[in-house]
């Protein structure tokens, strides 16, 4: 991605239908699928067409609604905005610029009635989606979920059971919390781990398994129901900065600060597929983090990431029968 601003790039596998309602998409913006032998990774610009461009500064998140054509934008000085596809101006402003910490992570939850946005302050606030008040501005829940700061966080199963990860003291990294109990009581379990601070979380909701990973390349695996760790095994030899799972929750991807990108057989843990020097740490010119940004893993075994490099690539991985 571009530091300035973000672009909405069309992917090579969307189709004529419509992938978000009340937009016609037009030829020029459908591109040709994957071949049956590409296993390569493509990049940003190559196969692509750009739809968009948004003239925003230092946008670090970014996270698109389940169902609905909205998306948010988080940036470095803590302003968060939601955006409709096709449209230039932006619906509303949740948070204004220099009035906040910045973005560390933006989610909805899988209803898409709520979102979340978490910041350097350690601080997770939860906003209602679709009310056309000027409440629609205003978090109806605010929290300082780890006292030194929080950078992930995810919804599990539901839009009041969530987990965080961040860096508190005690090595409480690892948190969940429960938004519909006391202020006072709404955490309801801490697990000590992960020295020095949590990057990275994702939730399984099938099997209700938690995946975190670590400064020191290491990934724990929790039990959610029994609120237990279930296992952990080093991953990369440096830190982990974004976890994806895939669809199916048969496997999911580590990525690294060195750039390095590793699929996992979910079940028994093993190291299915490794991509080293994906995405290379940023420069002096573009100081925007190291490694791997962020991963996603659609259907069809699609694997896309973005990187401190400034690009965004996608891989076609192997069927789950072949991989066996």
């Amino acid at each position: 991605m571009i530091e300035d601003d973000f672009l909405l790039v069309n992917p090579r596998e969307r189709s004529l239908s419509h992938p978000y309602p009340g937009i016609t998409p037009t030829p020029s913006m459908i591109s040709s699928g994957f071949g049956a032998g590409e296993f390569m990774a493509d990049q940003t610009g190559r196969g692509t067409n750009i739809i968009t461009r948004r003239p925003l500064y230092h946008i670090r998140r970014l996270a698109s609604h389940p169902s609905l054509p909205y998306y948010l934008s988080g940036s470095n000085d803590g302003s968060v905005h939601m955006w409709e596809w096709g449209h230039s101006q932006k619906l509303y402003t949740h948070r204004h610029h220099g009035q906040f910490q910045k973005v560390t992570q933006i989610h909805f939850n899988d209803q898409g009635n709520k979102f979340g946005v978490c910041d350097d302050s350690g601080t997770l606030s939860l906003w209602q989606v679709g009310m056309n008040t000027p409440a629609v501005t205003k978090p109806y829940w605010s929290k300082q979920v780890h006292n030194k700061a929080v950078y992930d966080f995810s919804f599990l199963g539901s839009s009041s059971f969530l987990a965080t990860a961040g860096f508190s003291t005690e090595n409480r990294n690892v948190c969940l919390w429960d938004t519909l109990m006391h202020p006072k009581s709404c955490m309801v379990h801490s697990f000590s781990c992960h020295e020095g601070g949590c990057p990275s979380i994702t939730y399984c909701p099938r099997q209700k398994i938690l995946i975190s990973g670590n400064k020191k390349g290491e990934v724990c695996i929790y039990d959610v129901r029994q609120r237990k760790l279930r296992h952990s095994f080093q991953a990369h030899e440096s830190g982990i900065k974004c976890l994806a799972v895939d669809p199916s929750e048969e496997f999911f991807a580590t990525g690294s600060a060195e750039g390095n990108i590793k699929v996992w057989c979910l079940s028994v843990h093993n190291l299915l597929h490794f991509f080293p020097g994906q995405h290379s740490r940023g420069t002096f010119f573009r100081q925007s983090g190291s490694g791997v940004l962020q991963l996603a893993i659609m259907p069809s075994n699609h694997l896309y990431s973005c990187g401190a490099d400034g690009t965004m690539k996608w891989r076609l991985l192997p069927e789950w029968d072949s991989i066996l």
